[in-house]
Parts: C-alpha cells; structure tokens; sequence
C-alpha cells in the first residue's frame, strides 16, 4: 500500500448559507461540501462536511435548507448566525472510492464539530490520504 494526496481546488470563497447563494453558487455536480462559521476574529469552525453521490452538491444544500436532511439548516443558523457553504470545485478524485478517501481525509483534518469524524472510514487502499489545496490562479 501507498500514500495518496488528493489534488483538489476549494470553492473561490465560503457562501452565506442563503437561499440565493444556493440558487447562484452551488454546483450541479455530486461532490463534497462544508458547512462552516466563523468566530469574531473571522477564524473558520468546520460544522459538517458532506458527501454527495446520488445528487448534486446543489440538492443536497436545499435538502438542508428545507430540513430534509440533517443538520437542518434552519436549526443551524438559530446557533450560528454566521453560517456559509463552501465546496470543492475540482480535484483528482476519479471512482467513488477515491471520493470516499477524499471525503475521510478532509474529515480528519477539518475534525467537523456535528460530525463523529473519527469514526468514519476510508477504502483502505492506502496507508496515509491528504488533501492538498491547489489555486486556480
């Protein structure tokens, strides 16, 4: 077994959760995406970081905001007014497995705080998995 580092490309900013920002800014793509906040000195707290399969990275934020899945946004922004989305806009992961992988080394390092994050697993293909954060510019 090897090492794999995950090229992937973040979303240009993080989004107010709003119905608008979903409307404008969410991809049409399956995917991964986050939910964060931020504090007072504007330091980012990942909330909750999902993988989206079977529907669109887009779906999937509405199906939050209706409450149709968990964490319901409407619960969420009641405990954190500064509530934003923000998604993977590309990367190197090419089978649903290495989504999977992906989706277990960003949970590892962003350590989601409405997520039991150590218990998820990967494909067991590798023996160490990262992320690393390229720049479209």
């Amino acid at each position: 077994m090897s090492e794999k580092i995950f090229d992937i490309w973040n979303s240009p900013k993080s989004y107010r959760y709003k119905e608008e920002a979903i409307l404008n800014h969410a991809p049409q793509t399956p995917g991964i995406y986050e939910l964060v906040t931020f504090d007072d000195q504007q330091n980012p707290q990942v909330l909750y970081v999902g993988l989206v399969e079977d529907r669109t990275i887009y779906d999937a934020l509405f199906e939050h905001w209706n409450g149709d899945r968990e964490p319901q946004a409407q619960e969420l922004l009641k405990k954190y007014p500064n509530l934003y989305f923000s998604f993977i806009v590309e990367g190197n992961a090419e089978s649903p497995e290495d989504w999977k992988d992906l989706f277990w080394a960003m949970c590892q390092s962003d350590k989601p705080s409405l997520q039991d994050w150590k218990s998820f697993t990967h494909s067991g293909r590798y023996t160490a998995i990262a992320a690393k954060e390229k720049s479209l510019l």
